[in-house]
């Protein structure tokens, strides 16, 4: 874990504007500078950076935040990845902890553990007496040059490369984690036996994990790194690293499934190549690509689970304006079958007629079923239903229905109908799923208690026909445990994960108007039109009072009347007025961290300090004004809707009622004229 004194040392180092100016230029436009969007396509600028507080937001896709939160939108990087970062960029020597015990530069370590690793299995396939792995490289056209070119490699297992590392200064544990070794009974085994080897870089070209390939018909076919703290197979892409200028170049990336297929479509000449690590494509890979190009072409197998890989990524058909395509190659061929015997112009000319994956699915679903009968029709569009469950609470949802009916010859309202049908049993589906998982991983802790308890009382519970022991392989005629993390890509399942809620039952982050903008299944929640205004004033307030805050404290009585729609908004509010009056913005966004991490993507998307012709005095005003006038317009509703539904009231209760909304009708009038009287200060000509 990363201390609090080595995230605050990275923030204070790093100057957000000069961050952003390294790929997006700025220009100022009153107290903010403006660009074009990093992470979506637009052509006038939507993007600001407040320099003042140093933050940034984007009102056109409405992502925003601090110099962690843009790192992590523009490397794809989590925020540990994205403080580690900052912190190379500024040299800053950072710290994890773990169970109290400094843990020193675990990920440089963990880095050169691969590195070493690389060079040593390298070594074995272009030195090493065991001439296999040459042969096989050899019979796929990939001779000395290219096993060089992409540091292809073979691994002996017999220990070797624990040997080669223990001699080069790493521990037992840095093997482990960086997990090209296993425990094997008081002693360490090598992960990989008797394999072909393609090393796995990062973006950076830093090698992070491996991917093993058996050479004869031995089982796994294929054994990837498991997760360790430098490799995530849902986020990491294989060859981004070489392809990342190619795809940019070329306007478009193209995803295959295998590293072999990858490096055919190099040696072909086309660079824009990537491929998933033992997954199908995931959000965080669409993420990653869509950083660079908006178009992805899924490049698929033409087999069976080609086709099921194809439907799988329709999830992201939506997520960044991204344009998602694909191409499925004839006569069951993969693309280095297809380049072998056809050629590079050949798959070019495929890639250039890419068709829309949604056009590519319905079309399947529509061969797969004879359409012409009733029971082919209702199974298939069954099936077309299921496929756009993910999209359900899309406004081109109706788009879709339409596209279903014309394929299967049915009326758009029948598929609207039958679609709420099948989207209720879906949803009854993924309910009872998630129940038996619950039940398993209960039993699953239950089940590691007593092995655990049996184990310390010299029981034999804990032996190795017991439920939940480790796969094994063999290792030179010796089973070795192995934690496998190789899973066959027509088993992959991908659902997106829903977003956390705080205590308040709003979206941990990236709150707007009532949803989570950076989680699609977080649960959203229900707001009046009047809330979601209040909403944003109250965005409006917090942007130009943490830039501005001496400006207000005059008015910290009347900011006790608004009734806050969003209490961290509130906390915000009262943590910026109980600092010393002279306190700087970076100070006042500080004392605001410590109330709510949150604070950078809530304090950053006001508009009225750049668009606004007014000075700051006046949109202070205005604000406070603006926001009273909607706590007394909602104060004003309660009561109303309290006097028509309180048939139980007394009358004492009932004149009460009624004073309250007589006075907040007099003083809706009163803010009515005050606001009124002051110039939209939103204007943007």
């Amino acid at each position: 874990m990363i201390s609090d004194e080595d995230k605050n040392r990275v923030r204070a180092a790093t100057d957000l504007v000069d961050l952003v100016q390294e790929t997006v230029p700025l220009k100022p436009r009153g107290q903010d500078l403006w660009g074009c969007c990093p992470f979506h396509g637009e052509k006038t600028p939507s993007f600001h950076v407040i320099p003042a507080t140093q933050v940034w937001h984007c009102f056109g896709c409405g992502k925003g935040g601090d110099c962690f939160t843009y790192v992590m939108e523009r490397e794809n990087l989590s925020f540990p990845e994205a403080i580690r970062y900052l912190a190379d960029r500024a040299g800053i020597e950072i710290h994890d902890s773990y169970d109290g015990a400094n843990r020193g530069t675990k990920r440089t370590r963990l880095m050169d553990v691969c590195d070493e690793t690389a060079a040593f299995y390298h070594t074995q396939l272009m030195r090493g007496h065991d001439g296999r792995a040459r042969e096989y490289f050899a019979s796929r056209g990939m001779g000395a040059e290219v096993c060089r070119r992409y540091r292809l490699g073979f691994a002996p297992g017999h220990e070797a490369l624990v040997r080669h590392l223990g001699e080069a200064g790493f521990t037992a544990q840095e093997m482990i984690d960086a997990n090209v070794a296993v425990k094997r009974g008081r002693g360490l085994a090598d992960r990989f036996f008797d394999r072909v080897m393609f090393p796995i870089f990062d973006e950076r070209g830093r090698c992070i994990a491996f991917g093993g390939r058996v050479m004869g018909d031995g089982q796994p076919k294929y054994l990837n790194t498991a997760e360790t703290a430098i490799f995530h197979k849902k986020r990491n892409l294989y060859g981004f690293n070489w392809a990342k200028q190619h795809i940019v170049s070329d306007a478009r990336a193209v995803v295959v499934e295998g590293y072999t297929d990858a490096i055919a479509c190099y040696e072909a000449g086309i660079g824009n190549v990537v491929a998933t690590l033992g997954t199908a494509l995931t959000e965080q890979h669409v993420k990653t690509l869509t950083r660079f190009s908006k178009q992805i072409i899924y490049l698929f197998d033409g087999d069976a689970a080609g086709q099921k890989a194809a439907e799988r990524a329709i999830q992201f058909i939506e997520q960044s304006s991204v344009d998602l395509r694909c191409v499925v190659l004839p006569d069951n061929m993969d693309p280095m079958e297809f380049l072998t015997a056809r050629g590079g112009d050949a798959l070019r000319a495929l890639l250039d007629d890419a068709e829309p994956l949604m056009d590519f699915v319905f079309g399947k679903l529509a061969e797969r079923s004879d359409v012409s009968t009733p029971a082919g029709r209702t199974k298939a569009l069954d099936e077309a239903c299921r496929l756009i469950y993910p999209l359900r609470a899309s406004y081109l949802i109706d788009s879709y229905y339409m596209q279903i009916a014309d394929r299967l010859r049915l009326d758009v309202d029948t598929v609207r109908s039958a679609a709420q049908e099948v989207f209720r049993a879906v949803r009854s589906e993924e309910s009872t799923a998630r129940r038996r998982e619950q039940a398993r991983e209960s039993a699953g802790a239950a089940s590691a208690w007593d092995r655990t308890a049996a184990s310390s009382t010299g029981g034999a519970r804990g032996s190795s026909g017991a439920s939940g022991a480790l796969p094994t392989v063999r290792d030179g005629g010796e089973d070795v445990d192995v934690p496998y993390d190789y899973v066959p890509l027509d088993a992959y399942e991908g659902v997106a994960p829903a977003g956390p809620e705080d205590a308040n039952g709003y979206p941990a982050s990236g709150f707007q108007g009532g949803v989570d903008a950076s989680a699609p299944a977080a649960p959203a929640v229900v707001l009046t039109d009047l809330e979601r205004r209040a909403l944003a004033g109250e965005r409006e307030l917090l942007t130009l009072l943490t830039s501005s805050p001496d400006a207000f404290r005059s008015f910290a009585d009347r900011i006790t009347e608004i009734d806050w729609v969003d209490p961290r908004h509130e906390a915000i509010a009262w943590a910026v007025l109980a600092t010393p009056e002279g306190t700087s913005p970076a100070d006042v966004m500080n004392a605001v961290l410590a109330v709510c991490p949150e604070a950078p993507q809530l304090v950053s998307s006001g508009l009225i300090s750049s668009t606004s012709s007014h000075s700051t005095e006046t949109n202070i005003e205005f604000l406070i004004d603006t926001l009273e006038l909607y706590t007394v317009q909602r104060r004003l509703r309660e009561a109303q809707a309290q006097l028509r539904q309180g048939r139980g009231l007394s009358h004492e209760e009932r004149r009460e009622l009624t004073i309250k909304a007589t006075r907040y009708a007099a003083r809706q009038r009163e803010l009515h004229k005050a606001v009124g009287g002051i110039a939209d200060p939103f204007r943007t000509e």
